[in-house]
Parts: structure tokens; C-alpha cells; sequence
């Protein structure tokens, strides 16, 4: 193997883009690409800063070896380069993309896919790991976030934690989902100062089947200051309104009307 199939091979087995990897040792995608197919040589001290990033001997480098793959099938690929992004076909397939456009200092569009933890910071972020206003990812984190788990200003997820959240275990100001907890909540159990749902615990109001709350209202259950128990009927909304304006502060302003309009709603 020659010193620029060692580069190729280890760079794609430790998952880096070319853009990536150039970063690392202070160097331009394409002077990585000119050492990948042989086009030219690292200096010395990139040498040695190799072998540190990959943690192999400056002699493996240097030495062109008959080291092969077992099979054809397993026979590296060169990197195919294109104007908008990096395919990379190895043993850790990986493409990324990074818009040349700027808007401060993170590019339009960061797209970082593969076999691995790939991070994706931009305005719009795509990866395993992403940082955006808008952020796609396992982990997704900015402004409006789709994940696993996010944690965002509008957040969608299995796990989410943001100013309005919606996801299986919803944590935020205002949160939706099926475990829900929040100022404002909303779900099969919901936590917080106002909840609606099933089962709805609120300091200040409550509204479900099971409702246990300053202000009460439930199906079949409710426990509180002031309670109204419907079996299935609905709610004397008058009633509910007078009660929600004398046992909660006026510091809740807009959540007051909101939980009047829920009131009805249910």
C-alpha cells in the first residue's frame, strides 16, 4: 500500500470527511485529496501528525507495504468527490455536505450522515448529532428539532425538552405527549401549574378523567379547592370560569384564558 492509500484508509475507518480531517492537521480538502491519490506528499510534521491522530508508527506511513484486504469485495474505494458534498465508500460509509453559504458563522446547510456519531452544526443541520434552527438528528438541538431525543425552542421527539414540546416524555413550557410535564401540559398524564388529560395533576387547575387540582374538574375523580365531577357531562363552564378567576392569580394571565377555553374544549 502506498502512503496515500494508508491515509484513505484510515481516514474512512475513523468515519472523517476529508474536510474534516483536513481541519484536524490545519490543511485544505484538497491538499487531503492530492495525498489520498498520491498527487503529492504530506510535509514531515503532518506526518508525525498523523500518525498522532491515528496512533500508528511513522515507519507504517512511510513503508510501502503489499498490506491487502481479504477479499475484492473488501478492496478500499477511492473517495468520489462532488461540488455539492463527499460520498465516502469504505468500511464506514459517510456522506457530508456543508453549504458554501454562510449566514454568520455556520454554513446554510450542514448534512453529516454514516456508520458512527457524526455531529451537524448549521442553520439547517442533518446528523446523528444536530445543532440548528433547524436540527434533524438522534440528538437534535437549536430552534425547531426533530429527534430522539430534542432539546429546542420547538421540540419533537420520543424525549423533549424545549419552550413548546411535543414526544412520548414531553418536558417544556407548554408540553404535549403522553407523559407530559409543564407550566402548561397536556396528555394521557399531565404534570404542571395547568393540566389536561387523563390522569391531570395542576397546582392551579386540572381538567380529565381523574383530575386533582386548586380548581378540579374531572370525569369520574376530582380532588381540589373547587371541584366539579361531570360523569361524562359537561362541565358547568360558567362555574368553572368564576372559580378559575377567584382561586388563581391574575400573575398567570394568558394561561388563566387558555385554561377557560380548555374548559370548554373538554
Amino acid at each position: 500500500m502506498t502512503l496515500g492509500e494508508k491515509i484513505f484508509r484510515l481516514r474512512t475507518e475513523q468515519g472523517f470527511s476529508q474536510e474534516t480531517f483536513g481541519e484536524k492537521l490545519g490543511v485544505s480538502r484538497q491538499s487531503v485529496s492530492k495525498w489520498e491519490t498520491d498527487q503529492s506528499v504530506p510535509e514531515l510534521d503532518k506526518i508525525v501528525a498523523i500518525s498522532e491522530l491515528f496512533e500508528v508508527s511513522t515507519d507504517y506511513l512511510l513503508k510501502q507495504t503489499e498490506e491487502t484486504y481479504g477479499t475484492a469485495k473488501e478492496e478500499p474505494h477511492r473517495t468520489e468527490e462532488y461540488s455539492q458534498g463527499a460520498y465516502y465508500i469504505g468500511r464506514r460509509p459517510h456522506y457530508e455536505y456543508k453549504s458554501k453559504k454562510m449566514i454568520g458563522n455556520l454554513p446554510l446547510v450542514h448534512i453529516n450522515l454514516g456508520l458512527g456519531i457524526h455531529r451537524a452544526k448549521g442553520v439547517i443541520a442533518i446528523g446523528a448529532i444536530a445543532q440548528g434552527w433547524l436540527a434533524i438528528g438522534y440528538v437534535a438541538m437549536g430552534g425547531l428539532c426533530f429527534g430522539l431525543v430534542s432539546l429546542g425552542l420547538l421540540a419533537f421527539a420520543v424525549l423533549a425538552f424545549g419552550l413548546v414540546s411535543f414526544g412520548s416524555f414531553s418536558f417544556g413550557v407548554i408540553s404535549f405527549g403522553a407523559f407530559a410535564f409543564g407550566i402548561f401540559s397536556m396528555g394521557a398524564m399531565s404534570i404542571g401549574q395547568f393540566a389536561f388529560g387523563a390522569s391531570a395533576h395542576g397546582a392551579q387547575v386540572a381538567v380529565g378523567d381523574a383530575a386533582n387540582g386548586k380548581v378540579a374538574l374531572g370525569y369520574s375523580r376530582a380532588v381540589g379547592t373547587y371541584t366539579q365531577i361531570s360523569n361524562r357531562q359537561p362541565f358547568n363552564y360558567e362555574e368553572a370560569c368564576r372559580a378559575i378567576d377567584e382561586h388563581v392569580s391574575s400573575n398567570w394571565m394568558f394561561f388563566k384564558t387558555w385554561a377557560k377555553a380548555m374548559v370548554k374544549w373538554f
